[in-house]
């Protein structure tokens, strides 16, 4: 039986759904009045993490996006694909990636 090496995209997408599930949190306790009157964590904390979450949640988007055969052109259309904004992070991207290969068995076809 042979094996071929593939991206589990599936886990990537329920990691980001994690991250955004965070997000959504942060958001909520930065706010000067929170909507459910009490603070987990301080609103500056919680701005903080946001911004680092949001950065970890961009990369992970391209790796995602990556590991479905796109480009970063196609991944975030606001920039031409020579000059994309991506590309200074294109290591961490693929480093990412990487993180969710696996070996998947193939029967042979003979």
């Amino acid at each position: 039986m042979e094996t071929i090496v593939k991206y589990d995209v599936k886990k990537m997408k329920e990691d980001i759904k994690v991250k955004v599930e965070e997000q959504r949190f942060y958001i909520d306790q930065r706010k000067t009045v929170n909507r459910k009157g009490e603070y987990k964590i301080s609103p500056s904390e919680a701005q903080w993490k946001h911004r680092a979450n949001r950065h970890t949640l961009r990369i992970m988007y391209a790796a995602y996006g990556l590991a479905r055969g796109k480009s970063f052109q196609q991944i975030e259309n606001n920039h031409k694909e020579e000059v994309h904004p991506l590309e200074k992070y294109r290591e961490q991207i693929i480093k990412l990636a990487d993180s969710y290969l696996v070996e998947v068995p193939v029967e042979s076809q003979e």
